[in-house]
């Protein structure tokens, strides 16, 4: 589950990451918040497996409590609602955008039926409806797991393995090309902070994985050792691969930038599959979350009564007319992901995990006596490191949240034309018709006309 969550549908947005940075300047960025990302979750972990009061929680909100359990009420209050509703926005975000993801996978692999995006997210919300109600668990599915992280793959490879075999040059943008180092403006940077720090994230939902482990404290090197390594090849091969490949001008997701045709379809139908178990995963989070909160007594995951039951069902298939709702009023992928990434990710994956770190050392000074007895005692020069790299790691959450999120909305009000209407058919790279596609890869010798 670890593996299969931190790698979801930011990854195939990171050659546009890369690109506002440049080569260069794009690898040591991936890099630095990959090892931010693994620092922060293991981090998160610490205060699950050593803090007294957080022992044995099962969700978030639960284990900001305990980590807070000796605070004021009134800090405790603040970050628990804090925690709440970073948590669930982002959480809902992520369901909308893997629904819209999904629709549109729907719709590039059938592009001959001239069916608009909003019916297709109607068709793979259907198609997605009787997993996600007999989901209780996030293990509940284990097969699909693992077809979640080979359909990413493929999503991922397909593309790259086009441009190896037939090129770029009929599909590529004029006059993109690879730059060593981009112009690097105040915008770009943060644009590309945010596509890596939304790709790399899972920290909202760790608590709930550590919970479902058979033996949660191997985690760091489930983490450290299998997870990381795996998100390391795949971000680089994405980022670093699609932005030599397509140049600077590169726009979207990876495999939109493929022509009409076979790869084009197989591509679409492994994003398809990946969209729709990536929405599997975090609905069930989401799902259990408002369960409980409307209906405790029968919201246990393994409560067979029909109550309990119905309960669940109505929830998920609210969440997903809810998702199709939300998806349709903002049908932009890469301005969502920025968003995403800038606004709530600092909060509830970055600032939240550091605070309860802090919160736990300073009420609990000797925690780190259980962890040595489990061998994992540490120097005392690590331990000034890491306060600096906690520092550093909240400062650049902080100018994330305030300065990206300003940049991520200036876009999406800059650009809200040219995403069209809310509830519009959307058929721009669905159809292969000058009218919709008439800018798709591959299509400049049909509509030669078209500037």
């Amino acid at each position: 589950i670890i593996v299969a969550d931190v790698v979801g549908a930011g990854i195939l947005a990171m050659p546009v990451a890369v690109a506002n940075f440049g080569l260069y300047p794009g690898i040591i960025a991936l890099v630095l918040l990959l090892a931010a990302n693994v620092h922060i979750s293991i981090v998160m972990w610490r205060v699950r497996m050593f803090c007294p009061s957080c022992i044995g929680t099962t969700t978030y909100t639960a284990y900001v409590r305990g980590a807070f359990a000796k605070a004021p009420t009134w800090q405790r209050r603040a970050i628990i609602s804090l925690t709440g509703f970073s948590q669930k926005s982002f959480m809902v975000g992520m369901m909308v955008l893997y629904l819209l993801s999904a629709g549109k996978g729907m719709g590039m692999l059938f592009y001959h039926n001239h069916i608009c995006l909003p019916t297709w997210m109607i068709y793979a919300a259907l198609l997605l409806l009787p997993f996600a109600a007999s989901a209780r668990h996030m293990g509940s599915w284990q097969s699909l797991v693992w077809i979640n992280v080979a359909t990413l793959m493929g999503t991922v490879l397909i593309p790259l393995g086009f441009y190896t075999i037939i090129g770029t040059e009929e599909i590529k943008v004029p006059g993109s090309e690879v730059e060593m180092f981009s112009d690097l403006s105040l915008r770009h940077v943060l644009s590309g902070l945010s596509t890596f720090t939304f790709g790399m994230t899972s920290q909202f939902m760790l608590v709930e994985i550590i919970a479902e482990m058979k033996e949660p404290m191997q985690m760091p090197t489930a983490y450290a050792k299998v997870s990381a390594p795996f998100q390391l090849v795949m971000f680089a091969v994405a980022g670093i691969g699609g932005y030599l490949y397509m140049g600077n001008k590169v726009d979207g997701m990876m495999n939109e930038n493929l022509p009409f045709g076979g790869a084009f379809q197989v591509a679409a139908g492994c994003m398809l599959t990946h969209m729709l178990i990536s929405y599997l995963i975090k609905g069930v989070v989401t799902c259990k979350s408002v369960h409980r909160a409307v209906d405790r007594t029968y919201a246990h995951a393994s409560d067979n009564r029909p109550r309990s039951w119905i309960g669940w069902v109505c929830i998920v298939s609210s969440m997903l007319v809810l998702a199709w709702f939300l998806a349709n009023i903002v049908p932009f992928f890469g301005a969502a992901v920025d968003l995403l990434g800038a606004s709530v990710t600092p909060i509830s994956c970055w600032l939240i995990p550091l605070i309860c770190y802090m919160r736990m050392s300073w009420d609990y000074p000797d925690w780190e006596d259980s962890e040595a007895r489990k061998g994992g005692r540490r120097s005392k020069f690590i331990k000034i490191v890491e306060w600096i790299v906690i520092g550093i790691e909240c400062i650049l959450a902080l100018i994330l949240m305030i300065f990206g999120t300003r940049s991520s909305l200036l876009t999406i009000v800059e650009e809200w034309e040219t995403f069209g209407e809310p509830f519009e058919c959307h058929c721009e790279g669905l159809w292969q018709t000058c009218g919709c596609s008439s800018q798709h890869a591959g299509m400049a010798e049909l509509c030669p006309t078209t500037p």
